[in-house]
């Protein structure tokens, strides 16, 4: 591994340490233009994570980002997760 290289995951490394309170968040997808795979959900480390994700999934057209690690099966009760005040970011198009 090149100088660069190790110097480059050395700042990272030290960026990840002194952000500590990073918390998972979970994805979910419940609208799609042209696909309809259903509603789906993901855990990333971060809400920059998941913004990341989301954004290169150009046909989700209806998600929101929600505090913590969560599971779903089946269809997800939306207007439920806005009530309990766990959502952090919500797309709507």
């Amino acid at each position: 591994m090149g100088a660069g290289m190790r110097s480059s995951l050395n700042r990272l490394r030290s960026r990840m340490k002194r952000n500590p309170r990073t918390k998972a968040v979970t994805l979910v997808i419940y609208g799609w233009h042209e696909s309809e795979p259903g509603t789906l959900a993901w855990v990333f480390p971060s809400v920059k994570a998941a913004l990341h994700a989301v954004r290169a999934m150009r046909n989700a057209v209806r998600w929101l980002i929600i505090e913590g690690r969560r599971a779903f099966d089946g269809e997800v009760d939306v207007d439920a997760l806005r009530r309990t005040g766990g959502v952090l970011v919500e797309c709507v198009v």
